[in-house]
């Protein structure tokens, strides 16, 4: 807003503090201002308790506003990361444990393995995929998906404990365990 403005967007007076030219100024309004002292260029000053009365209020909330319309535009950014972060940690969460379904995880240890891996990675979203973006895992500097990540932890000691009756063989011991197969049938 322009405070030098004679006229507001509504066509109402907006009583500016100076005036160049009095009759520019509505008929019913200029007994609000007198010449303005030491000035010989024909300005006019909006009469102090004219001033007080009329311009100061309106200032005060207008700059109200303007505040209050700042707060709720960080409010709103807030909210919105805010919204992002919870998107993004639901996202993590469900590609964690749809990934410990299918590695053949059983369903009450689940939650288990999720909080171990939880503390061994950091898991971000790359957005820069269609679907709604891919879950990457962060094990100590080494980036993996999260299907490799529950592979590598399964496959190790500590995630012995966590195999379920459907989980597929290593294929290092493939052949071993068709053999094995075939000689149990007999």
């Amino acid at each position: 807003m322009d405070k030098r403005a004679l006229f507001l967007e509504d066509g109402s007076f907006a009583a500016p503090r100076t005036v160049r030219n009095i009759e520019d100024v509505p008929e019913t309004h200029r007994d609000w201002y007198l010449p303005e002292a030491g000035k010989e260029d024909g300005r006019y000053i909006l009469n102090h308790e004219i001033w007080k009365k009329v311009r100061e209020p309106y200032e005060r909330e207008v700059e109200r506003i303007e505040k209050a319309m700042a707060d709720l535009k960080a409010k709103h950014e807030t909210d919105l990361e805010r919204e992002k972060q919870v998107r993004k940690r639901e996202k993590i969460d469900a590609t964690l444990r749809s990934t410990c379904e299918d590695a053949g995880i059983p369903a009450g240890l689940i939650e288990g393995v999720i909080a171990l891996l939880s503390e061994e990675s950091t898991f971000e979203v790359d957005d820069s995929y269609e679907f709604g973006g891919v879950v990457i895992a962060n094990s100590n500097g080494t980036l993996n998906s999260v299907e490799a990540l529950v592979e590598n932890f399964l496959d190790s000691d500590e995630g012995a404990a966590f195999r379920g009756k459907r989980r597929a063989a290593p294929s290092d011991g493939y052949f071993a365990s068709l053999i094995a197969g075939l000689k149990e049938r007999r």
